[in-house]
């Protein structure tokens, strides 16, 4: 989880990302949280992550998805936690990538494991 920015909406989004990935037998990894997104991508990298969660507020993901979207440079998956007001210019900067409450599970992961080659 890149955990980034305002501390309550970044744990709570972590934890519903957690648990929604986790369902798949994905191993997650949770954090305090990161100065910036290269510092959160960097890590990720480190853990070699197959997959890169951004959790933020709404209002944060303006300012921080495309950075580390473009900082991740296609080296994982990359998903937003959220569905943010902002989603069309995220799509439109090659995000693809959302999970929130109205996401349809299996078949989020089931599109995960098709991109993950399981």
């Amino acid at each position: 989880m890149l955990t980034i920015g305002n501390l309550a909406m970044r744990q709570a989004r972590a934890q519903f990302s957690c648990n929604f990935l986790a369902a798949a037998g994905y191993k997650v990894m949770d954090n305090l949280g990161f100065k910036t997104v290269e510092e959160g991508v960097d890590a990720a990298l480190e853990a070699n992550a197959d997959i890169v969660v951004i959790c933020s507020s709404d209002d944060e993901y303006a300012e921080y998805a495309i950075p580390a979207f473009q900082y991740l440079n296609g080296r994982a998956i990359f998903i937003v936690a959220g569905a943010p007001a902002c989603s069309e210019d995220l799509k439109a900067a090659g995000i693809e990538n959302f999970i929130h409450v109205k996401s349809n599970q299996l078949e989020t992961l089931k599109a995960y494991n098709a991109k993950l080659g399981i």
